[in-house]
């Protein structure tokens, strides 16, 4: 099974990889913990592993009953569903390679980039002014709204190269969002400042998180799908006191 002698550590070490990467790319906790078990089982392994948002921990019984852990902790954690399917696709298909060959292909499914910066801009702009047609906005809301994309794009780009907190991030995003939204109005681009300010805070709200919260609740993983909805329940908050703070302010400066 390969040309190299295969021993728990070995199987551990991939499996806590695999487990790693499912996490880092915004997966579910309980789909890091069936891949984990499965690799692992398929090696000929008990197992037993679990997975909340920051690590995750993988114990196996070798075969003379000596138990081996390994934890894996979590730093970074982005959204990425190409490399997930990969994942996953590879572990179900794990039989037809050998151990070196299979812990290659996950390796270069680790070493793929996402998109680059300027398809994220693009994505981004054309997201915003799209919201706004889904608003009922018209072409010059549509306008400001791509606007606005673009300097979510810029503020999230920057905000992530300087490992900024991810609250902060969201409220300075809140804030951007309206103060786009209010200049374009007042030099008359604008008709609907509100459907300006939502479009573009679409998107920023953490739709995949709370998602993954529930299917995390709906599979028993109470610890993961609370921390996953406390998390999806802070960027909303962050959200709204950004957008608020600027809207209150302009209210008593008696812009509105």
């Amino acid at each position: 099974m390969g040309r190299i002698k295969i021993n728990e550590n070995l199987v551990l070490e991939l499996a806590g990889y695999i487990g790693k990467i499912i996490l880092e790319c915004g997966g579910e906790t309980y789909r890091a913990e069936d891949l984990v078990d499965k690799v692992c089982q398929y090696y000929g392994l008990k197992t037993n592993s679990f997975a909340v948002l920051t690590s995750i921990i993988t114990s196996v019984k070798g075969k003379e009953n000596k138990f081996y852990t390994c934890v894996e902790k979590i730093k970074v954690r982005a959204i990425n569903i190409e490399k997930i399917s990969k994942i996953n696709n590879l572990v179900r298909n794990i039989q037809y390679y050998s151990f070196e060959e299979f812990f290659i292909e996950i390796k270069e499914v680790d070493k793929e980039k996402a998109y680059s910066f300027i398809y994220i801009f693009i994505g981004n702009c054309l997201a915003a002014g799209a919201f706004a047609f889904f608003f009922k906005g018209n072409i010059r809301d549509c306008i400001g709204s791509f606007i606005g994309g673009a300097l979510i794009s810029l503020l999230c780009f920057y905000g992530n190269k300087l490992q900024i907190n991810n609250f902060f991030i969201n409220l300075v995003g809140g804030i951007i969002c309206s103060l786009n939204a209010y200049f374009f109005l007042r030099i008359g681009l604008v008709n609907n400042m509100s459907i300006s300010i939502i479009s573009t805070l679409m998107l920023l709200v953490p739709g995949i998180a709370f998602t993954n919260s529930i299917r995390d609740l709906i599979a028993g993983d109470l610890v993961s799908g609370i921390a996953r909805g406390v998390e999806a329940f802070m960027v909303g908050t962050a959200l709204a006191i950004g957008s608020g703070i600027v809207l209150s302010i302009i209210k008593t400066m008696g812009g509105l």
